[in-house]
């Protein structure tokens, strides 16, 4: 089998890109909500190393294993590494520290210099069996096996370096001796922290011919116990001893299983991930009270397709905020230039010195773990940190980025970003644009028109002598325009408290369940712009209310109507009193004379008198029902610019941080789910 079909080995069934992809965002939805109260920096900084580990990782040759021999001083562990390399490489003693330095055996050197590079192997404790190998020892092609440091090592820097190597084996296998099996220092600080990695985890119990078979028996039991008691239930133990050979013969046999397989990277990776995934899960509690997510499928990811799949791919819109595929912030930048488009992108160079593949003496350039031959999942539009070869080319011009798919339009292929509002639950919604209004009051307002529109309207259609009469009795109506403007000034000024309140409130019912720090951050958001809530609201009081000096076009007429009737009225009474006056002064009987028309005149003074009061009460009812008409209009004009008032400053940020939220919840479920959808 050749580097680059071992490099895509089992591909099809790797959920290993979406889980890491889903870790990405899980790093950088938390990296803004950080602090005393937030996600703890140490997780961000756990999260940002394993993201970039794993991308070294799956960028180094698929076809080789790296498995570690870790132990203490007089464990064994050296005799070990030089009786399966077969050849006595590393030195070996009982005095400490007898392992300084880091040693390598590869079988098969083809394709592992960039990784031994990365391991920081010398140059001079690299050991290659490249030459030709029986049966036994052709299973183990493809096997670097490393001698580490003593643990326990008074060396300076040899306990960091074997921290360091113990993060970036792909397999461990940890060399205990009979006299300090049940150490401490190995087992509270190296293997119970390993309780989640037992698929990638062997412990051996070496130097068996220092025992007799019934104290091995026993040894072997005890140490089964305690790994057991530590969580390491499915951790194999293996007895042997380097100076005879027994149990070499089964070690060999587990090492060669773990090659053939050539998954202990990918294992490794995903114990890594399932560890780290433990520790983000206590920032992810039940979904946001009330909120049901929208009937809409969610996105299918991809595992990394094969570039001539890359064009027809397409995403699919899911309920959570779509995913930016930008590089995070601790993966460095990987541009490729090109002039010609006929040149293949080179691979980026990896962030380590000495690393990156040479033109012509690298056969699995483009492969990894668990990345295809072309190195990019579906295209630079779904191009991760963590996948195999080379980062996006730069895009001809920098109008659009490359993680765009350019369309006609100009709008690209991706999903619509949703609406942040639709994370609010209703209720909380609802309740909240209520207390709005009621603060800005509405009701006092719609209730000031309407009587200042029945004031505004008395002074066209009211009945002269009425009007008259009030006005020598002192009752004369406010203006309607100092009315309307006095109590906006007071609405918009008075209720600041009630604003607060009802945040407070409503921040309490959509987030006071969450887990911090997202029942924090929600109360954060909801309060991000309440310094402009009170002008805002009471701008929209004032813009909801029609203009102030409208009059209806029919009170004029009936105003003109009015002063015609009133016209005749006082005619009439002057024709009565001239009547009066000058009856007997005339012999003959005339219109001012004859005082047959008094009566008549007086009965039209007064029919006159009643229809201007009939007029009036009839369009004062007329003006009611106008008025109550337009207080209601009024009232839905003010809701609603209310309603969108509320809606821009509390329940769009809340809602983002909401939408973050599920987003991290989803992600997290995604990051978790081992399983490859169909």
């Amino acid at each position: 089998m050749t580097a680059n079909t071992i490099g895509v080995t089992g591909l099809e069934h790797s959920r290993l890109p979406a889980r890491l992809a889903s870790l990405t965002e899980l790093t950088r939805i938390a990296a803004g909500r950080t602090g005393s109260e937030g996600f703890s920096q140490e997780l961000l900084t756990d999260a940002e190393t394993l993201l970039r580990r794993s991308g070294e990782r799956m960028r180094m040759s698929g076809s080789h294993t790296v498995v570690a021999l870790a132990g203490g001083t007089g464990s064994g562990k050296s005799s070990l590494f030089n009786a399966l390399a077969g050849a006595s490489f590393s030195p070996a003693g009982m005095m400490r520290p007898t392992t300084k330095h880091l040693h390598a055996c590869v079988w098969g050197m083809e394709g592992a210099a960039p990784l031994l590079d990365w391991l920081s192997v010398q140059r001079r404790h690299r050991y290659g069996r490249a030459s030709a190998l029986d049966e036994g020892e052709a299973l183990l092609t493809g096997l670097l096996l490393l001698d580490l440091p003593d643990h326990d090592s008074v060396v300076t820097g040899s306990a960091a370096m074997v921290d360091r190597l113990v993060k970036l084996a792909d397999m461990l296998v940890w060399v205990l001796d009979p006299l300090k099996y049940a150490d401490a220092s190995v087992h509270q600080r190296y293997l119970v922290p390993l309780a989640g990695h037992a698929t990638v985890t062997t412990v051996v119990l070496n130097q068996a011919d220092t025992l007799t078979p019934d104290q091995v028996a026993d040894c072997a039991a005890d140490l089964r116990r305690l790994l057991d008691a530590e969580g390491l239930l499915e951790t194999p133990v293996l007895v042997t001893s380097a100076a005879t050979g027994a149990g070499l013969g089964e070690l060999r046999r587990t090492l060669a299983a773990a090659v053939a397989a050539r998954r202990a990277a990918s294992d490794r990776i995903t114990a890594d991930i399932d560890a780290l995934l433990e520790r983000f899960a206590v920032y992810a509690g039940d979904s946001v009270p009330g909120w049901l997510p929208p009937a809409v499928p969610a996105p299918q990811i991809p595992a990394a397709p094969m570039a001539d799949e890359a064009g027809s791919a397409a995403r699919e819109p899911g309920p959570a905020l779509p995913r930016t595929p930008e590089r995070p912030p601790w993966e460095q930048a990987g541009w490729v230039d090109h002039e010609d488009a006929g040149v293949t992108a080179r691979a980026s160079s990896p962030p380590w010195p000495d690393a990156s593949p040479r033109a012509g003496n690298d056969p699995v350039a483009g492969n990894g773990i668990d990345g295809p031959a072309s190195g990019r999942a579906g295209g630079p539009g779904e191009w991760q940190p963590w996948q195999t070869t080379a980062a996006p080319t730069k895009p001809a011009s920098t109008a659009r980025p490359p993680w765009e798919d350019a369309t006609p339009d100009g709008q690209g292929g991706r999903a619509a970003v949703l609406d942040p509002v639709m994370y609010i639950p209703p209720g909380p919604a609802a309740t909240l644009t209520g207390a709005f209004a009621k603060a800005a009051g509405v009701a006092a307002a719609t209730e000031t028109l309407n009587g200042a529109r029945e004031r505004r309207a008395a002074s066209y259609i009211g009945w002269p002598p009425g009007r008259l009469a009030a006005r020598l009795r002192g009752a004369d109506p406010t203006s309607a325009r100092k009315l309307l403007a006095g109590d906006g000034a007071a609405t918009t000024q008075a209720q600041r408290s009630d604003i607060d309140n009802a945040i407070t409130v409503f921040a309490d019912e959509v987030g006071g369940s969450l887990p911090e720090p997202w029942s924090r951050t929600v109360r954060a958001a909801a309060r991000s712009r309440d310094n402009e809530a009170q002008a805002a609201l009471g701008a929209a009081v004032a813009q909801g209310l029609p203009p102030r000096d409208r009059v209806t076009g029919w009170w004029r007429l009936i105003a003109a109507v009015q002063w015609l009737l009133m016209l005749l009225t006082v005619a009439g009474v002057v024709w009565i009193a001239l009547i009066l006056s000058l009856h007997g002064s005339h012999k003959s009987s005339s219109l001012i004379s004859d005082t047959s028309l008094v009566p008549w005149l007086a009965v039209m003074v007064v029919a006159l008198l009643l229809l201007g009061w009939l007029i009036e009460s009839w369009c004062q009812n007329m003006v009611v029902l106008a008025a109550d008409r337009e207080r209601e209009q009024a009232k839905q004009a003010i809701t609603s610019r209310i309603a969108a008032v509320t809606s821009q400053l509390v329940l769009a940020p809340t809602g983002r941080e909401l939408a973050d939220y599920e987003h991290f919840r989803a992600e997290l479920a995604a990051a978790r789910d081992r399983v490859l959808a169909s």
